[in-house]
């Protein structure tokens, strides 16, 4: 009888093992196994993170080459006359001695900080003045479309191809708006530019966060931005030396060019050819990366069983929330809200990038606008920025979320504290700790989203938060121009309130710190991520929910 036990006990534990469920295979293990992470990913990303000391003359370039200098109308008054040589009382909007609902056709402007920029070149004061707002904007809706574009694109023929052709895009806008005399074409030109950048911007971190391993990613995807911050201190010093718009944009334009070894030297994402069974080009990539690591190499075979196990993973987990990763724009759409936490998670990333944008812009250009020394604000802003890509060792130390909330709160209670005194070196510096709280906050956000979105929809997930955070910039600007003619402090109101409803939203998101990124929907939905953050990445931290 007690034999009979035994037996049965033991046809019992061999039938759960023939049910079992095979052991989850992650991309991890396999670049783990293949090359780590080391010299190879340091070179790519700090060539990939190039783009980043160019793109400063595009979306912050216009702190200088659309500053509004001094005016005043020059109606009634002789054709060469100057701003100097017309009284100190004219009026800016209308003509001199006369009613004030009268229009001005003509002004003319002080040229004591800037030869011409794009405002005296088209008059964009007064009732015009909205048209200067549409060009900051414009380039950031053109990011909108890009953001879209490019995350479809990329989860479907790769991170390499749109970034290429975003690369080519961004190159001839950027010698179009320096060339061109006419508004309408200045202006479709940053249209295009905006396209541009949302798709290189959404592929290329894309890409740097899937070359590297665990530990890693929060390093890489945040010091990748600190060229952004030089960028601004270069665009600063060139607008100090070349006071004249077309010029100063054609200095802008010329360093694009070196966007075109990008042709050769942009490497697709292992990651994205493991997933769309294109092992052999996936080995020979991650064998040039264990060559340049100094690690050897597996065996072509073993790797290749290694990729296959991660892809029949990645499918068998689709398979038990039924979450197919192909469809339509529409159905790849609904898979960022479809189930619970996806759902949360996405409006959330999508809430606080939103906000972060828009008050990121709105700092820079309103300290601009206020400081008697717009070219040392800038430089000022750029040295800023450069502790907040310098966060990696906080975001590993505290925490993605609590370094998000950190910053989040010590920027809001920053703006707000504009209200207590009027003193132009305390706004300065109250300025700068806010603009330092958003921005990093910004690099806290983009990491932690990176980190909670699953491989097969990351590209398209990265996207659509790049559309809200386009949509923040966009309305930026116009919320500067109209807020600004209630108080001069009454932006700082109404960013620092929106930082602070963005702080909060930020506690429904999950701590993602030394966890492996989710490969599919299911991940994100039964992963623990208490537990699995208790645990550390050892076991991939996916366990049932017991509320699923």
């Amino acid at each position: 009888m007690e034999e009979k036990v035994k037996v049965s006990a033991g046809s019992a534990e061999a039938a759960n093992g023939l049910n079992a469920k095979p052991k989850d295979v992650y991309f991890e293990e396999i670049l783990e196994r293949c090359c780590g992470t080391g010299r190879w990913q340091i070179l790519l990303v700090g060539y990939l993170s190039y783009m980043w000391l160019i793109f400063p003359t595009y979306s912050m370039s216009m702190m200088f080459v659309g500053a509004t200098p001094k005016y005043k109308c020059a109606d009634g008054f002789p054709a060469n006359a100057t701003y100097d040589e017309l009284p100190d009382d004219t009026p800016r909007c209308h003509p001199l001695n006369s009613n004030a609902t009268d229009a001005c056709q003509r002004w003319v402007y002080d040229q004591s900080v800037y030869l011409s920029t794009a405002v005296t070149e088209w008059n964009l004061v007064c009732s015009r003045r909205v048209m200067l707002s549409l060009l900051q904007s414009l380039l950031h809706a053109g990011g909108i479309v890009g953001s879209i574009v490019g995350g479809q694109l990329s989860d479907r023929i790769g991170r390499r191809k749109p970034f290429i052709g975003g690369m080519f895009l961004v190159v001839i806008c950027s010698f179009t708006v320096a060339l061109t005399s006419s508004y309408e074409v200045f202006v479709s030109a940053r249209f295009f530019t905006g396209i541009a950048m949302g798709v290189m911007v959404g592929t290329q971190y894309v890409s740097i966060m899937e070359l590297c391993g665990t530990k890693e990613r929060a390093a890489f995807g945040t010091v990748s931005f600190i060229p952004f911050s030089l960028g601004i201190v270069l665009i600063s010093a060139e607008s100090y030396a070349i006071r004249t718009r077309w010029l100063l944009q054609l200095a802008f334009a010329v360093p694009s060019l070196l966007f075109l070894p990008y042709i050769w030297f942009m490497p697709e994402s292992p990651r994205w050819l493991v997933l769309n069974c294109k092992f052999t080009e996936a080995y020979e990539l991650l064998r040039t990366g264990a060559r340049l690591n100094k690690r050897e190499m597996p065996p072509e075979q073993e790797v290749h069983k290694l990729m296959t196990e991660a892809r029949e993973s990645l499918l068998a987990r689709q398979a038990e929330r039924k979450m197919a990763a192909g469809g339509g724009l529409l159905q790849q759409l609904l898979q960022l809200v479809r189930t619970p936490r996806m759902r949360r998670y996405t409006l959330a990333c999508c809430f606080i990038q939103f906000v972060i944008a828009g008050s990121y812009f709105g700092i820079a250009f309103d300290m601009t606008q206020l400081s008697s020394s717009p070219h040392l604000a800038g430089v000022l802003i750029g040295i800023t920025e450069i502790p907040s890509t310098l966060c990696f060792p906080m975001l590993n130390r505290l925490g993605r979320r609590t370094s998000l909330l950190l910053c989040l709160f010590t920027a809001a209670l920053a703006m707000l504290l504009i209200f207590v005194k009027e003193d132009s070196t305390l706004w300065l510096v109250l300025g700068l700790i806010s603009k330092l709280g958003v921005s990093t906050a910004w690099n806290a956000i983009t990491v932690q989203c990176a980190e909670l979105m699953p491989t097969q929809a990351r590209g398209l997930a990265f996207g659509v938060n790049q559309m809200w955070t386009r949509i923040g910039a966009t309305l930026s600007p116009f919320v500067v121009d109209l807020v600004s003619d209630l108080h001069k402090t009454a932006p700082s109101g109404v960013f620092g309130g929106m930082v602070l409803l963005a702080g909060l939203t930020g506690f429904l998101l999950p701590e993602t710190v030394n966890q492996p990124m989710p490969e599919c929907v299911a991940d994100v939905e039964v992963r623990n991520w208490e537990q699995a953050n208790d645990r550390g990445a050892s076991n991939n931290g996916f366990q049932a929910d017991d509320k699923m």
